[in-house]
């Protein structure tokens, strides 16, 4: 079997009202990504997707140009195959972040090939499934704080175990939020997660997680400078709150000085940070042999991303945790054939079709892209962000006085 084209698809799908409209693209309430798929000479087409991290067009370009080099080959030998992308783009200099997003999403596809030419589900040709249903938590956008509540409440009654939200965006601010969280869901079982994106210095960090705890935590995830093992390690000595690493995670070798370090009680996981899918397995080999359980990261994706995660989490061992959906429960469609998969409460069963289980609808495909081109390309949305702060990560201090209207660029 031999490779013999690729092609990536920007689109964008339709998602439900939220009372708070997306944080970080401006326009349209739509779910944006990039469809990829690899064609054979023997007629498998194997599908991956990938964010739009550099806009639909850019990003459209950069997965295309991978067939310069994957033309001609054997779809199978898929380490190879990306490490060869790797070398090509010099990754190695730029870093994996640069491309890795990119990059995954043909590996996907590739995986998808593998699956589709064994006659098995990816989690069978990963060594089995540890799970056949994959439990998530409950998301909550920053909101006012009746919103907060009102929604809590329902993810508990829905049987959610874990509710998570952001925090970082002042003390009083993140209090009033996690105080409606549990005024929504009082019980004790439901748990409270929340996402600092390395929003704080480490006393900062400190004097807030401490008063964080009276919520009932679950965990604390990266609340402080990625780069520095040393002041991780410093809040987590210093707080009973247990505390995860993400953004000092995302990528396997990062992964190895985080356990290293001691620093953090659960890791995340996300194939589209990491190398690939094979280095987002190797990650978690590295967290198991610690002893260190894993939650996997969601980043706008549709169903064919969120095919690759269930499987990736069934066949894991580790990967016990509640994991990010992100905003799949909110999209109104998707561009798979028989339509987007569906939770019963918090979980969702893993598919057990062959390779990622989903197969493309070509009209939907087409649709979706048409919606793309007229509605962002063409409307000059495609670089438009509505509030870069909320996703400034350790930049948010710097920012704060643009971000409250006291400057001006």
């Amino acid at each position: 079997m031999k490779i013999t084209d690729v092609k990536a698809t920007p689109v964008v799908v339709p998602m439900k009202h939220s009372p708070t409209q997306s944080k970080v693209v401006a326009g349209p309430r739509v779910m944006p990504s990039i469809i990829v798929q690899v064609f054979t000479d023997e007629g498998i087409v194997g599908v991956g997707e990938a964010p739009q991290l550099l806009g639909g067009q850019i990003s459209a370009q950069f997965i295309e140009t991978t067939k310069t080099l994957l033309v001609g080959k054997d779809p199978a030998n898929i380490n190879l195959l990306v490490r060869s992308l790797y070398a090509q783009y010099s990754l190695s200099h730029f870093h994996i972040h640069s491309g890795c997003w990119a990059v995954n999403g043909v590996e996907m596809a590739l995986w998808d090939i593998a699956g589709k030419r064994a006659g098995m589900p990816l989690y069978q040709l990963w060594g089995g499934a540890y799970r056949k249903q994959i439990e998530f938590f409950g998301d909550i956008d920053r909101q006012e704080p009746a919103g907060m509540t009102q929604v809590a409440k329902r993810l508990a009654d829905e049987g959610y175990h874990t509710i998570y939200t952001k925090v970082g965006f002042g003390l009083d601010s993140d209090m009033e939020a996690l105080a409606a969280i549990r005024a929504g869901a009082p019980d004790p079982n439901v748990k409270i997660r929340v996402d600092a994106n390395q929003s704080w210095n480490t006393g900062e960090a400190i004097h807030i997680i401490n008063n964080f705890e009276q919520f009932g935590m679950e965990f604390i995830d990266q609340p402080v400078l990625m780069y520095n093992l040393d002041a991780l390690k410093h809040v987590h000595d210093s707080v009973h709150v247990p505390i995860a690493a993400h953004e000092s995670g995302w990528t396997m070798y990062d992964m190895l000085n985080v356990v290293k370090s001691g620093a953090v009680d659960y890791v995340h996981l996300d194939p589209r940070f990491d190398a690939g899918i094979t280095g987002s397995r190797i990650s978690a080999g590295i967290a198991e042999a610690a002893g260190i359980q894993c939650v996997r990261h969601a980043f706008f994706e549709l169903s064919v991303a969120f095919a690759m995660f269930l499987h990736l989490c069934a066949a894991t061992p580790n990967a016990t945790l509640p994991h990010q959906h992100s905003e799949y429960d909110m999209l109104e469609d998707d561009v798979i054939k028989g339509g987007l998969f569906q939770f019963h409460g918090p979980y969702c069963d893993v598919p057990e079709g062959p390779g990622l289980g989903v197969e493309i609808d070509e009209d939907k495909l087409a649709k979706y892209h048409e919606a793309y081109v007229k509605d962002i390309l063409e409307a000059g949305l495609e670089f438009t962000t509505e509030n870069h702060y909320y996703g400034a990560m350790f930049l948010r201090p710097y920012l704060k006085d643009l971000h409250e209207g006291r400057m001006s660029l």
